[in-house]
Order: structure tokens, then sequence, then C-alpha cells
């Protein structure tokens, strides 16, 4: 079995440098890294974590509980990029796929315990308030926040994301939209139907009686109250000029229903959403033009928040970006 004097023996340099190049010492000249990481992975050489940790009286393990995000396309990104952020730091990253309350949870947070993991992420797959796990270690909340504040956390600007989306349909010329939402119960739903309202006012106009909210959680069949939706709105004179959906499995059916209709989206309405889920809202015929969710930047923030030794709860707010597809073009002749 390969170690670190056979490394060092064949590159041909010292011991301590063998080390400082395992360990990811910046400082360590990128010639002689690249040589030395080259004979590591040709050796198959693999770090002897156990001692690693004697030897610092650190662990360099962070834990990631994971509500379903690990089974969840839309949100799997929060797992990318916290990983990716780990590895650059030389950490390990020991993913859990939970059910918060029940024995996964507890088996993960003792294993976590038994490894003396340094800090723990707890992720789930949609905005919303959780109470937090019963640990002593360091906790990142992501995607999901505590009523008290009391630890660090990162979420998606949700507010934002329906300002900005609001905006530049506005911008775009568009004049009557309706915001098909998600429940209520969602806080991520509450907080972009508050920018939905607050980018309106800033244009002089009064979206309040335009948002249409649905009665269930963010996974539900939303043909039914998609199909009564439309069914009234587009028989009125004032018909909306384009379709905000609350997320992009939302908007799969409202372009079936339209289609029913002999309604083009893209041509006769508009429709946009939220989410940019790969590969739906490509696929789908026109490109659904859909606010990106920042998830994968959350999974980096995240992660940089756990290696991080400020001790004062920090609260950051990540922004998307509008993914332009053609079913949301400039302004479309009713």
């Amino acid at each position: 079995m390969t170690n670190q004097r056979d490394i060092a023996r064949l590159a041909k340099t010292s011991l301590k440098t063998v080390s400082r190049v395992i360990n990811r010492d910046p400082l360590v000249n990128e010639a002689t890294r690249q040589r030395i990481q080259k004979i590591i992975d040709e050796t198959g050489y693999v770090p002897n974590e156990a001692a690693r940790m004697m030897r610092s009286q650190r662990s360099n393990i962070v834990g990631f509980l994971s509500e379903d995000v690990a089974t969840t396309s839309s949100s799997i990104d929060l797992v990318r990029g916290a990983q990716d952020v780990a590895h650059a730091f030389g950490r390990q990253m020991m993913l859990f796929n939970i059910q918060r309350g029940d024995t996964s949870e507890t088996e993960a947070l003792a294993q976590l315990a038994r490894f003396r993991a340094e800090a723990c992420i707890l992720a789930t797959s949609f905005h919303r308030e959780v109470t937090l796990p019963r640990t002593d270690m360091m906790t990142v909340l992501l995607n999901c926040y505590d009523a008290g504040g009391t630890v660090a956390t990162v979420l998606p600007d949700d507010r934002q994301l329906g300002h900005d989306l609001t905006t530049e349909i506005l911008r775009r010329g568009y004049r009557r939209p309706l915001f098909l939402n998600l429940a209520p119960e969602l806080a991520g739903a509450r907080l972009r139907a508050e920018g939905f309202l607050a980018a309106g006012q800033a244009m002089g106009l009064d979206l309040a009686g335009r948002i249409r909210t649905a009665s269930a959680g963010p996974d539900r069949d939303y043909t039914y109250f998609v199909d009564q939706i439309l069914a009234e709105a587009l028989q009125d004179a004032a018909r909306p000029d384009v379709l905000i959906c609350g997320q992009d499995l939302m908007a799969l059916p409202v372009y079936f229903a339209l289609a029913r209709m002999g309604i083009e989206v893209g041509r006769d309405i508009a429709v946009t959403s939220f989410d940019n889920l790969y590969p739906l809202a490509q696929l789908m015929q026109p490109g659904l033009t859909s606010m990106d969710l920042p998830y994968y930047q959350m999974g980096r923030v995240a992660m940089q928040q756990a290696l991080s030794e400020n001790d004062s709860p920090i609260r950051q707010l990540v922004q998307g970006q509008l993914a332009e597809r053609a079913s949301l073009p400039e302004r479309v002749t009713a």
C-alpha cells in the first residue's frame, strides 16, 4: 500500500511538501503541487483520515442533512454547491437523506457526532420554517429558517425574485398580469406575492386583485386549479396578457389548458414561471421563460458559512436570474 513516504520518494521531494499538497496548502508552488498530485493520482494513494484527524484535532467533516433535497431534481443543486466548496477547502461532506423527527435524523446526528463533525447543514426542498436539529454542532439552515433567527441561514430572496420578474414583465409592455401563485402557507409564495405587488405599485399599477392562489403544497397536481382559474379569467373582457405561474410544474398544465382553448403561448398570451426546472422548462414548446432559483449558489454560501469561524449568525438572501425563452416575448397583441 502506497504511503506518503513513497510519494515523496517518487516525487524526489520532502515528506513535508507531500503533506502540504495533500492538505491543500495554498502556498505550495503550483508546478510542485501538480507533479505530486499526478503521482498521488497514478498510485491511487488515499490519505488516512483517522490519523490526520488525531494529529490535527480536527475532523474536516461537515454534515449535510437533506430533507428530500437529495431526491428532488429541482433542488439537488443545493448539494452540488455545498460539495464543491467543501472539496475546494479540503473538507469532507457527509450527506444524509432524512425525514425530520424520525430515526433517520437521530441516527445521522449520532453518526456525525461520532466522527466529530465540525458543522452541520440542514437543507429542505422548499423555503419554509423548521425547528432546529438537536445538536451541539455549529448549524447552518439552507432553504429554511427558524423562527428565533438564532442560527446562520441561507435563503432564496423570494421577494426580490417576484419583484424582478414582475418588473421585467411590465418593462416589456404587459399590463394585465395574472399571478397563479402557490399556497400562501409557503413562505416563498407569500414573499413573491409581496414582490409582485411592490413592482406593480412602482409602475403605478394596483395588482392586488390579480393574484390567484392554489390550495396545497408545492408538489400537487395543479390541473384542476389551472382549469378552474383559466376558464374564468379568459372569459373576462380584460383577460390577462401574461400568466405568471408559481412554479414550472404549474406552467405545464397551463400550457395544456391553453392549447385545448386554441390559445397559443407566446403569440396570443405570454407565460412565465419560477424554478427553471431542468429539462422541463427547456423542452416545453415554446420554451418556458422562468426565474432560475439560485440553488447552486445557495449551497455554496451555506458551506462557506459552515466553514466560517464567525460566531454571529448571518442571514443571507441569494438572488436568482431570469432564464429567457420564447414564452415571454416583447408585448403580445391580445
